[in-house]
């Protein structure tokens, strides 16, 4: 049986910290290995940067595996079970999948190209059932401001809440971190 928790949040709101220690307790509680399942690509000084304070806020002994597209191609055959798997993030895998290695700038957005990405979110869904332990997800929370001035931005907005919206739905438990402070939206308990 899979524990499945979506940690959601906007930029810098405590959501990836609060997830780590999420996966300090089930660690302790399923009594067995963590893995950081790391969606990030260091594309420039300052995201590689960000990634630098992810690394070295975990515990050393915790695993990392680095997968920016194949989610769903990585947990189908996860042989570590029971374990504790923190994806961190879903906002990067979605911009990693719209702009894949096929990709060209200026490229129009399409409704093949918006169903592949959705197709791999419902594939990502479906490998749960073959998983125990727990899943805790970090998701970005970006359609609360205003509508993005360029075109790709929007395209990831409406994407990204696509991919959150199916997410949640699939999820256990999902949070929702302000300030810091984590509020349960679906299950869970209020921190």
């Amino acid at each position: 049986m899979l524990e499945t928790i979506m940690v959601i949040g906007g930029s810098s709101s405590g959501k990836s910290a609060f997830a780590e220690e999420l996966a300090r307790e089930l660690e302790s509680f399923y009594n067995c290995d963590v893995f950081y399942l790391a969606t990030g690509i260091s594309c420039d000084p300052e995201f590689a940067q960000r990634i630098q304070k992810h690394q070295e806020r975990r515990p050393n002994h915790w695993h990392t595996v680095e997968e920016p597209r194949c989610l769903d191609e990585v947990l189908q055959n996860w042989s570590h079970q029971p374990s504790v798997i923190l994806v961190d993030g879903i906002g990067t895998w979605v911009t990693n999948l719209i702009y894949d290695e096929d990709w060209q700038p200026g490229s129009t957005w399409s409704q093949g190209r918006e169903q592949a990405c959705l197709d791999r979110a419902k594939d990502f869904i479906a490998c749960w059932q073959k998983l125990s332990g727990a899943l805790i997800m970090v998701a970005d929370e970006v359609g609360m401001g205003i509508v993005p001035e360029y075109p790709d931005a929007r395209v990831f907005r409406d994407l990204n809440g696509r991919f959150n919206q199916m997410l949640a739905a699939a999820a256990d438990q999902v949070y929702f971190v302000v300030a810091g402070i984590a509020w349960p939206i679906k299950g869970g308990e209020a921190r």
